[in-house]
């Protein structure tokens, strides 16, 4: 199982257990904070080591959506149970995000390309970790 594919399948199992199994809203506080910090951390080692707008972007993006999501699990409205008018801004990143990743595919073909190379032979835990970013800035020079 490539590792996307097994970081996908364990974000799918925490999404389950944290958002759907766990006593709300702690389970959800846990899970869309959990996913708004490492999203967060996400951005600033994706333009350091990419400098790809687009694609950093995109994890801002998520983690602006995750980190909304867990002020409103905070005040007891848990995904998907939102008032309708809060769907407005999760809906926004739900969509642009992953937009934004098309666009920067387009956009930055072979940098693209390399990231999509470089990315081949990691596992989850290089995903988690932030491993599966590669540092495209040192090989422009």
């Amino acid at each position: 199982m490539s590792g996307s594919a097994a970081y996908g399948l364990f974000m799918g199992i925490a999404f389950v257990l944290l958002g759907q199994v766990a006593p709300q809203p702690v389970g959800s506080i846990l899970l869309w904070g959990s996913l708004a910090g490492q999203l967060t951390w996400g951005t600033g080692v994706c333009w350091r080591r990419t400098g790809l707008p687009f694609a950093t972007a995109a994890m801002a993006i998520g983690a602006t959506t995750s980190g909304l999501l867990t002020v409103f699990a905070v005040s007891g409205n848990v995904f998907p149970d939102l008032p309708l008018g809060w769907w407005v801004p999760v809906a926004f990143g739900l969509f642009s995000g992953p937009v934004c990743i098309f666009v920067e595919s387009r956009v930055h073909r072979a940098e693209w390309r390399r990231w999509r190379d470089y990315m081949e032979p990691t596992n989850a835990w290089d995903i988690f970790t932030g491993r599966h970013i590669p540092n495209l800035r040192d090989e422009a020079k």
